[in-house]
């Protein structure tokens, strides 16, 4: 079931009025959405609904055991079996394949050769996204972010809710749980702002991502030899643009459809290309993600004896790296990733010791700013979208060394990068002013319009290309 298909819709638009009819009944409802929630993922595979319980299963069970239990050594042994646990269902499913293919090309530097065992694994969708929600849940009832346990039942509905299981945004236990523990009441103003988001995100999706991949990023990457220099560094910021406008046009859905059936899911991205330095970058890119890894992952390894805030980013950095896809280039993403924010920090210390003030951009100089830390990353998005290292290596070399010359980009992949430009850059306050002006027309009114226009995004959407993210 394609998320901009006409098919989601009519399944949202069922999901919305079974919660309106159970609405003064909070339990039934919650079954309801529970039921609905597992039919929908086992719509891409049933089989995936086994990894969902099972996930589930042990991470309720170390929750109960932590709240349950007096002694702290159990407390922490059903943390660490929880998340051991949870990472080695992830690592089988996502990481068995590269790491044997990486055993099996180190011991041929030693001379030792056979044929290359595969295991044949199917990826789960979003196994990576509701792996790390699931450890949410003991490790916030072990740091007592969450005051007290959840049902088995929330907790499964926690789990497999349908509007973000599939690619986010990555939600907290500590989040979500209590919008469970009340019925939310439904309003017009939700409703109102949900389909404008939902809008926002389809438009996202079909008018600008799928655009820029099928005119520019897919011909750029699947022959580069083809195409002049210039073309293919269009390539790499069309796919900056591509992977946002993919990713978050998702979440705008996902967030959309919940908040129509009054739940909240928290903000995943901030306009990550009007930051100002790598580290600011990942204040604003995928936050739910990167403030997982900040939470959970920092905190843990900066108490380790013998770590320092240097390699403490090189952890973290490689590990969300690792976390987008199984591949050295993957690891090389997050090496550079970590370093830059490594080298930002230092320079920030060092004009602290030496009585400086901390730069301030301002103007042109801010404007200067904000295109040399767009190009950086865009320059490291080029391991992410590559196959491999090698891929990765064939294309720069390629811009460098190419003699063709020319720039066929078609005219509607040129507007599908001008609306990606404007729906990044433009300023927060007009676009607030456009939010206000929308709720001024009657809601009867608005909701036809929206339904209508949603009709026939989700019409042209039928047949798109998934979701990047849902390989992850």
């Amino acid at each position: 079931m394609a998320i901009t298909s006409l098919s989601y819709f009519i399944f949202a638009l069922f999901a919305l009025i079974g919660c309106a009819a159970l609405q003064r009944q909070n339990e039934y409802k919650k079954s309801f959405l529970l039921i609905i929630s597992y039919y929908f993922y086992m719509t891409f595979d049933w089989r995936f609904s086994a990894l969902l319980l099972l996930l589930t299963g042990i991470n309720f069970l170390a929750g109960h055991i932590i709240m349950h239990h007096q002694q702290k050594l159990m407390k922490k042994a059903a943390l660490a079996g929880a998340i051991s646990s949870s990472l080695l269902i992830l690592f089988y499913f996502k990481y068995s394949n590269f790491f044997i293919e990486s055993l099996y090309d180190f011991l041929q530097l030693f001379g030792l050769s056979g044929r290359s065992p595969f295991v044949d694994v199917i990826l789960p969708i979003g196994i990576s996204f509701m792996t790390f929600q699931a450890i949410t849940y003991p490790l916030d009832l072990y740091q007592q972010r969450l005051a007290k346990p959840s049902s088995l039942k929330d907790f499964a509905l926690f789990m497999a809710f349908f509007p973000q299981l599939l690619s986010g945004p990555i939600v907290r236990a500590s989040y979500f749980m209590p919008q469970l523990e009340s019925s939310q009441k439904l309003c017009g103003q939700d409703m109102m702002e949900g389909l404008t988001l939902i809008i926002r995100g389809l438009i996202k999706k079909i008018m600008i991502a799928d655009i820029l991949a099928l005119h520019i990023v897919d011909p750029a990457f699947g022959n580069p030899s083809g195409f002049s220099s210039l073309f293919l560094v269009i390539a790499l910021f069309a796919y900056s643009f591509q992977v946002y406008m993919d990713l978050s046009g998702y979440t705008d859905i996902a967030i959309g459809v919940a908040k129509m059936m009054g739940f909240k899911l928290p903000i995943n991205f901030n306009r990550p290309y009007m930051a100002t330095s790598v580290a600011n970058f990942w204040q604003r890119w995928h936050i739910t993600m990167s403030s997982f890894f900040r939470d959970y992952l920092y905190e843990a390894v900066k108490n380790w004896r013998w770590s320092n805030i240097y390699f403490n980013l090189l952890i973290v950095f490689v590990a969300i790296g690792i976390w987008h896809g199984a591949g050295w280039n993957f690891v090389l993403y997050g090496l550079i990733h970590g370093s830059l924010v490594g080298i930002e920090h230092y320079r920030s210390r060092m004009r602290e010791q030496q009585g400086l003030p901390p730069v301030v951009f301002r103007g042109v100089s801010l404007v200067i700013r904000i295109l040399q830390i767009f190009t950086i990353i865009t320059l490291t998005r080029l391991l992410f979208r590559a196959d491999d290292l090698e891929t990765s290596w064939h294309y720069l070399q390629t811009i460098v060394s190419t003699t063709n010359s020319g720039l066929p980009i078609a005219p509607i992949a040129g507007v599908a990068l001008l609306l990606a430009a404007l729906l990044h850059f433009t300023p927060i306050r007009w676009r607030d002013q456009l939010m206000k002006s929308a709720v001024r027309i009657p809601e009867y009114g608005y909701a036809a319009v929206t339904v209508v226009f949603i009709y026939l995004m989700a019409a042209l959407g039928s047949d798109q290309a998934a979701f990047i993210y849902f390989q992850f």
